[in-house]
C-alpha cells in the first residue's frame, strides 16, 4: 500500500501515522484539532486539520484515491461510523476502523469497515499470552539476523559469573532475564522458578537455569 489516510490523531491513531511514514508510506494524516495533526506534520507527507464526518472534505482531499484508510477517532463513535461509511461510498478499498467493544465492531462492519481492531482488547490478549506462555518475544521487535532465544545454561557454566563467561561483552549477546529453578515440584505443583530480569556481570549462573537472550543469529546458534 502505498498512500494511507489516518483519521483521528490522538495516541493511536498518531503511533499509525508516524509508523507508516517512517516505512515509506505517503501518509494524510487527519483531525479537526490543530495542535493533533500539527504534532506529525514534519513526519507524514500530509497532515491536516478538517471535520471528516463531511464527506465533501473528504473528496477535497482525494480520499477515495487512497489505498486504506484508518478511522482512529477516539471517543466519538457516531463520527467514526460517518467516516468508514463515508469512505466506502467514495471507493477506499481497505477500511480499517477503531472500536473498544464488540457492539462497536458489529456496528462498523455493518456500515462496511473491512476490518476492525480493539487495540485495547487486543493488547490484553498479548499480555496474557506473554504471561502464560513466559515470553517477551512477542514485546520484541528486532531486526534482520538478530533472535531472542532461550537457552539452558550447561554444566560448564555451573558457578561462574557473566563476567568470568564473557557472555555479553565479547559475544555481542545481551541477557534480558535468568529463569532459575529453586527446587523440585511439589506434588500437583509446578517448580518454582525464581526470575532475575537484567542481571549484571556478577551475577553467577547455576546449572539447569534457562536464560533468554538477544544477539545475532549465528552467534545463538552455537548453543542451540
Amino acid at each position: 500500500m502505498n498512500k494511507i489516510a489516518v483519521i483521528g490523531l490522538g495516541r493511536f491513531g498518531s503511533t499509525v501515522a508516524v509508523a507508516l511514514a517512517r516505512k515509506g508510506v505517503e501518509v494524510l494524516a487527519v483531525d479537526r484539532r490543530s495542535p493533533l495533526f500539527e504534532a506529525v506534520a514534519d513526519d507524514v507527507a500530509v497532515a491536516v486539520g478538517f471535520d471528516a464526518t463531511d464527506i465533501a472534505n473528504l473528496k477535497a482531499y482525494d480520499v477515495g484515491t487512497m489505498d486504506a484508510v484508518v478511522v482512529a477517532i477516539g471517543t466519538n463513535f457516531e463520527a467514526s461510523v460517518l467516516v468508514a461509511m463515508h469512505c466506502k461510498h467514495l471507493g477506499v478499498p481497505k477500511v480499517i476502523a477503531k472500536a473498544v467493544n464488540d457492539m462497536q465492531e458489529s456496528v462498523l462492519r455493518q456500515v462496511g469497515a473491512d476490518m476492525v481492531i480493539k487495540p485495547e482488547e487486543d493488547m490484553g490478549l498479548r499480555l496474557a499470552e506473554h504471561l502464560l506462555t513466559d515470553s517477551v518475544v512477542d514485546f520484541v521487535e528486532l531486526p534482520d539476523g538478530y533472535s531472542l532465544r532461550r537457552i539452558t545454561v550447561p554444566e560448564e557454566w555451573d558457578g561462574k559469573s557473566l563476567a568470568e563467561l564473557n557472555l555479553l561483552g565479547g559475544k555481542r549477546l545481551n541477557l534480558v532475564q535468568i529463569h532459575r529453578n529453586e527446587g523440585p515440584a511439589e506434588s500437583g505443583h509446578e517448580p518454582r522458578v525464581t526470575k532475575v530480569p537484567l542481571p549484571g556481570g556478577g551475577e553467577v549462573l547455576r546449572a539447569g537455569d534457562a536464560i533468554d537472550v538477544i544477539g545475532p543469529d549465528r552467534e545463538l546458534a552455537k548453543y542451540e
